[in-house]
Formats: structure tokens, C-alpha cells, sequence
């Protein structure tokens, strides 16, 4: 039942002619609200566990999101938005503390998605969105925030986890790299360039856990410096030929020295761009930990093509502009069912 209503949402969402309807989906029923502010009203008239649809278009985000919601856009690539067009947030998207158990999947935020300092929000998973900044979760672990978990994302920013523990960074295309991460899991991403300007680390932190990972930046360090130690590095693929991977490492079955025209199937320089293409050439020669190719393609949350949210996707709508010779409209709506 619960499949059905969310399908007559997303349709009736899909099929409004030149609106930014966005809809508010309760345990009382359903609201609908208009334009780019749909998001900041439907967010004031939720109720905790509630889920709010944005179809295409861009959204002003609340000023903070206090309470855990579950938020689902139409997705960012192009080619599978043709039908609904991108889901944007114009601005920052900014977690308190109330925010635990916080889901979004499926947007493109113009803006850094940022955790209140030395706030405690937990259980918080970013799904399949594109962040054009940072994500930032900063603090002194004197109120840290646990179990967070970034899957299936294209993160440009920086990702900075100086007030987590217990997260998860899996199945991302990482534009830039992760600072300030301590005992946390990274694993089965790819990244393409370097923190900061005149920093030749990818990463910095200690005692990770960083598995089938695809690193294709020459710098001086590979992945990371000296300065940080007892990282655990299994099955990672490493341009460099020579990566330092900090003090007291526990390397395990690098792939390094791989020159970066002979990894991916289609891919230059160290930016994303939705025109390249993140598959291996060698799958079966580069495998991870458990046996599966390494990069967003392996692992247990493997990388969706189109990066498609895991709510019913339209793949056709055709609205006729007039009606036939018996005074019918011709509609095709073609909606397809998501497993994941």
C-alpha cells in the first residue's frame, strides 16, 4: 500500500504542466505546496518521519532542517532527469540536532551540507545527490555526531568529519578528499584530485579503514603524509607508483602505479564531468576485499546508473498539446519501479 500512494504522489507531483509542486506525504495524507519556497513551507508543516517529493526545479532550503525527515528529489544526471528535469537546493543544506535519522537522496545542492558545530545528529544518510561544496560535520568530538553514511554521492567539496564517528564513506565520486576523518570506513570511491592548494594528500586522518578505493591523483604523497598513521589500506587502486599512505600503515594488496588513461573506460583530468565514464576497463583485474571490482562499481552499495533515486522514476511522459478528432487528450506516462 505504502508503494502505491508513493506512486499516485510522484505521478500527480510529475504531471503538473510548469509547476514546482512539492509534496508532503504523512501518516494523515498528502499537502502539496508551490514553487521554489514548495520546500521551506512543506518542511514547516512536517511532522517528524515525514517525506517530502521535490520534483524538478530548484528549492530555497529551510534556514535548518531540526527534525529527521525523509527528503527525495528526481535526481541530478541529465539523462535520467529528461522527463522531470534536475531537483536543485539553492543554497546550504544545514543539519541540527534534532535532525537524527535525516535521509536525502536524489538532489543536486548548490551549497555545502553542514552539521551544527559540536551538534550530535545521528543516523544520518546522504543517498545518491551531487554537493557542489562541502559536507562538513565540525567539532571537537566533546558532542560527536555517529553513523553517518555518504553512498552512491558526487561530492566536489571537501568532506570534513572532525566531529564523527562510526561513518561510512561509500560509493562516491569524490572530487577534492576527506580531512580530519578518525576510525571511519572509506571504501569503494573514487578520488580525483588533492586537499587543497599546494597539498598533495587525498586524505588526512588516522586509524581509517580505507578499502577498494580508487586514488588517481600524481601527487608528492599519493594519499596521504607522514603526519597521519595507522590507516589500514586494503585492495586500493593508486596511480602514483610510489604513494605514501602515512605512519605505522597496514598495507594490504595495493594496485599502484596504474596509469590513469588505462583505469576508467572514459575519463580525463581530475574533475567530475557527467560525460565520463567511471566503469573499469579491467573489472576482473582489480578486485577489492570481497571479491568484487573496485572504484563505485564493487562493493556492497554498487553505484546506480544515472544515479537514479530509489522512488518510482518516470522515464516518459507525452502529453498530446491538443485532442484528437473524438475530443480525446493522448497521455503516456511510462513510470518505472525502483528495488533500490
Amino acid at each position: 500500500m505504502k508503494r502505491i500512494v508513493l506512486l499516485l504522489v510522484v505521478i500527480s507531483t510529475a504531471i503538473s504542466v510548469n509547476a514546482q509542486r512539492v509534496a508532503l506525504h504523512s501518516s494523515t495524507g498528502t499537502q502539496y505546496f508551490w514553487g521554489a519556497t514548495g520546500l521551506v513551507s512543506a518542511y514547516g508543516a512536517s511532522n517528524v518521519g515525514d517525506t517530502i517529493y521535490l520534483p524538478g526545479g530548484s528549492f530555497t532550503p529551510p534556514a535548518s532542517f531540526e527534525k529527521p525527515l525523509f527528503v527525495f528529489g528526481a535526481g541530478h544526471y541529465v539523462d535520467s532527469t529528461l522527463v522531470t528535469g534536475k531537483t536543485f537546493i539553492n543554497g546550504d543544506v544545514i543539519l541540527k540536532e534534532n535532525a537524527d535519522g535525516f535521509y536525502m537522496e536524489g538532489l543536486e545542492v548548490n551549497g555545502k551540507i553542514s552539521f551544527t558545530y559540536n551538534a550530535s545528529v545521528n543516523d544520518v544518510v546522504i543517498r545518491r545527490c551531487k554537493i557542489n561544496s562541502n559536507v562538513e560535520v565540525l567539532g571537537n568530538l566533546t558532542n560527536p555526531s555517529h553513523n553517518i553514511s555518504l553512498i552512491g554521492n558526487v561530492i566536489i567539496g571537501t568532506i570534513n568529519l572532525s566531529n564523527a564517528q562510526l561513518v561510512l564513506v561509500s560509493n562516491n565520486i569524490i572530487q577534492t578528499g576527506i580531512t580530519s576523518t578518525n576510525e571511519n570506513y572509506i571504501s569503494n570511491n573514487i578520488f580525483l584530485y588533492r586537499l587543497g592548494s599546494g597539498s598533495y594528500e587525498n586524505f588526512r586522518g588516522n586509524n581509517n579503514h580505507i578499502l577498494n578505493n580508487i586514488f588517481v591523483t600524481h601527487g608528492s604523497y599519493g594519499i596521504t603524509s607522514s603526519g597521519y598513521s595507522g590507516n589500514d589500506f586494503q585492495n586500493n587502486l593508486i596511480a602514483h607508483n610510489s604513494p605514501g599512505y602515512g605512519g605505522s600503515a597496514s598495507v594490504i594488496n595495493s594496485y599502484t602505479g596504474i596509469d590513469q588513461s588505462a583505469i576508467f573506460i572514459s575519463q580525463t583530468g581530475t574533475s567530475f564531468t557527467y560525460a565520463h565514464d567511471y566503469h573499469l576497463q579491467n573489472p576482473d583485474t582489480y578486485l577489492g576485499t570481497d571479491g568484487t571490482q573496485v572504484g563505485i562499481y564493487g562493493g556492497t552499495f554498487p553505484y546506480k546508473e544515472g544515479a537514479v533515486p530509489s522512488n518510482p522514476h518516470f522515464q516518459i511522459k507525452n502529453i498530446a498539446p491538443t485532442t484528437d478528432a473524438s475530443g480525446d487528450l493522448q497521455i503516456q506516462i511510462q513510470v518505472e519501479a525502483q528495488e533500490n
